[in-house]
């Protein structure tokens, strides 16, 4: 993935390393960035099989976020390579690194305000 289409997702991704990695082209590729996920993403994997399992929609939902895995070409990371050659372990990783994102890119609570009034009287704990 060329390095503009990276930009594009600055602040709205996370990296990581696969504990195994997909095999592809000889070597075993583990480094990767996962963007956001988008409506879109979901629409796609969904209208493109519509009777798929949840496990597969996952695995198509992961492989559209994909920006990189390692140095594997774009149009090479297809679902059919991802469900060859990730394994378990990796999945949860990508898991993971989706939920981490979730949580960084969630705004922070509201801190809740001091010094209101009470609503709660405190005439039945007052001493004489």
């Amino acid at each position: 993935m060329s390095n503009d289409a990276i930009t594009k997702w600055t602040g709205l991704t996370v990296s990581g390393t696969l504990p195994i990695g997909v095999y592809y082209a000889g070597q075993r590729h583990r480094n990767f960035i996962l963007r956001v996920g988008l409506a879109g993403d979901v629409i796609e994997a969904l209208e493109g099989q519509p009777t798929a399992s949840t496990a597969r929609i996952a695995l198509d939902l992961y492989r559209r976020q994909l920006l990189q895995l390692g140095d594997i070409p774009a149009e090479a990371l297809t679902l059919d390579l991802l469900k060859a050659e990730l394994a378990e372990i990796d999945q949860s990783e990508l898991e993971r690194a989706s939920a981490e994102l979730t949580k960084k890119l969630q705004p922070a609570s509201a801190s809740s305000p001091t010094g209101d009034v009470s609503s709660t009287s405190s005439s039945g704990t007052a001493t004489a």
